[in-house]
């Protein structure tokens, strides 16, 4: 179904709401059957990001803002007007921020798995570019990932079953859903959401308790940073779970029983 300019799926239809958002080149998918025990006593809602997955797809209009108000507008259309739980995965956890920051009184709780929160750009750029052997050519922005990208559009199909065989460690729908975004949707909420190196900065005007999970071996995090933004912030709490940047996917028991615990930290 949609809601505003947001594919969506939800499950249950009473309770307090839960949102689950993804990160980059990812879908509402990423939150998989593991995660539907949360409709059982929540109103569950799972979203495809902006230019992502089987939502809408703009021609520009990544910023984290523009993340945060289809989000918004996905919630109004489904009549959500209470505080929401979020639990959030990489860019997931970003907007979430935004969106905490811009409506405070819509989110009850925030849980964000592999954060990608940094002081500035050179520190994103360094952790986002140690994510993998390629990351520096076809991950981050530069001629090498925009023609990969382009390539992927033309060839989503293809792109889509040769993304399920290269990657058999992950579900094949997630695997798949990899290649449904456009080359401005991918590059505008890389450049503009992780690589800004903004995020941090909002938690000041995020009044809501807000609990961080990092994977001991996750590159992508900036693990001096994150201890920086726990001391700065009564609000924020902060743990490290063995793991890398897929914990929502290698202990989905552990993130589904966080994510729907009603236990918050102190603000």
């Amino acid at each position: 179904m949609k809601g505003g300019p947001l594919a969506v799926r939800v499950l249950g239809d009473r309770g307090p709401p839960v949102l689950l958002l993804h990160g980059l080149i990812g879908s509402g998918r990423f939150w998989g059957v593991a995660y539907d025990a949360l409709g059982e006593s929540r109103r569950l809602i799972i979203p495809d990001l902006l230019g992502f997955g089987r939502s809408d797809r703009p021609a520009t209009g990544y910023g984290p803002g523009d993340h945060a108000e289809a989000v918004l507008d996905c919630l109004q259309s489904l009549g959500i007007t209470e505080p929401v739980t979020i639990g959030a995965h990489s860019l997931g956890c970003v907007v979430a921020l935004r969106l905490a920051a811009l409506r405070p009184d819509l989110v009850e709780r925030i849980v964000g798995f592999g954060p990608p929160l940094y002081p500035d750009r050179a520190s994103a750029l360094t952790r986002i570019g140690a994510s993998s052997p390629m990351a520096k050519l076809f991950v981050l922005p530069g001629s090498g990932a925009e023609a990969l990208c382009r390539l992927v559009c033309e060839h989503r199909s293809l792109a889509a079953t040769f993304a399920v065989l290269t990657n058999p460690s992950t579900p094949p729908a997630i695997a798949a859903d990899a290649v449904q975004h456009t080359w401005s949707s991918y590059s505008e909420s890389l450049e503009r959401c992780l690589l800004a190196g903004e995020s941090g900065k909002w938690l000041a005007g995020a009044p809501v308790p807000i609990h961080l999970v990092a994977g001991i071996t996750d590159p992508v995090v900036d693990n001096a940073y994150l201890d920086s933004v726990h001391a700065r912030h009564a609000n924020v709490s902060l743990d490290r779970w063995k793991g890398d940047h897929r914990l929502p996917l290698e202990h989905a028991a552990r993130c589904r029983e966080l994510i729907g615990s009603r236990s918050t930290p102190a603000v």
